[in-house]
């Protein structure tokens, strides 16, 4: 026999070219999520329509925020430590966070530039450590302009998955 997803493709198919025709006729068709149902709409339902489910997509997607700090402090001797202030993005969860540094020379004289502490959505903490220290690691820091460039991907507006959601409940019954 034809399998269910043959079918879904075959349906998709011929809901463009549907679709396609309508449009030559001023009108088109919407599949709705709920049903499976065609129907032929106008201008202004099509809009509405596209609007509900870009809406829908953003929620979805993760926002990105990219940033950069140079407040460095010194950590004992050859270390710095540098805390970066999240609270101007308004997280409400602790973001995923991707850090590097910037500078004219020395960047790879260190370790511990990707190592994030202390992170929440108000804030992170670096600690880098350089390797050779025959001047001041501050100093050295300032000299040569290091810059701690972050970007921060926030889930704050994602709702989670049906298929995630499931997942996890059948994991929690398992527990029980």
């Amino acid at each position: 026999g034809i399998n269910a997803e043959y079918m879904g493709d075959m349906k998709r198919e011929i809901g463009i070219a549907l679709m396609l025709l309508c449009c030559l006729c001023s009108c088109i068709l919407i599949e709705d999520e709920e049903d499976t149902d065609w129907e032929c709409v106008s201008q202004k339902v099509i809009n509405e329509k596209i609007n509900e489910r870009m809406d829908k997509l953003e929620a979805k997607i993760p926002k990105m925020f990219f940033g950069e700090a140079s407040n460095w402090q010194k950590y004992y001797d050859s270390g710095l430590y540098i805390h970066v202030d999240l609270s101007k993005y308004g997280l409400k969860k602790t973001p995923e966070i991707l850090t590097r540094l910037h500078g004219r020379s020395g960047n790879w004289q260190t370790t511990g530039v990707t190592s994030i502490y202390a992170d929440s959505p108000k804030g992170f903490d670096v600690y880098i450590k350089r390797q050779f220290n025959e001047d001041g690691v501050l100093e050295f820091a300032k000299r040569h302009g290091w810059v701690l460039k972050y970007v921060i991907i926030s889930r704050d507006n994602q709702q989670t998955s049906h298929y995630f959601q499931s997942q996890t409940q059948k994991k929690k019954k398992k527990k029980k």
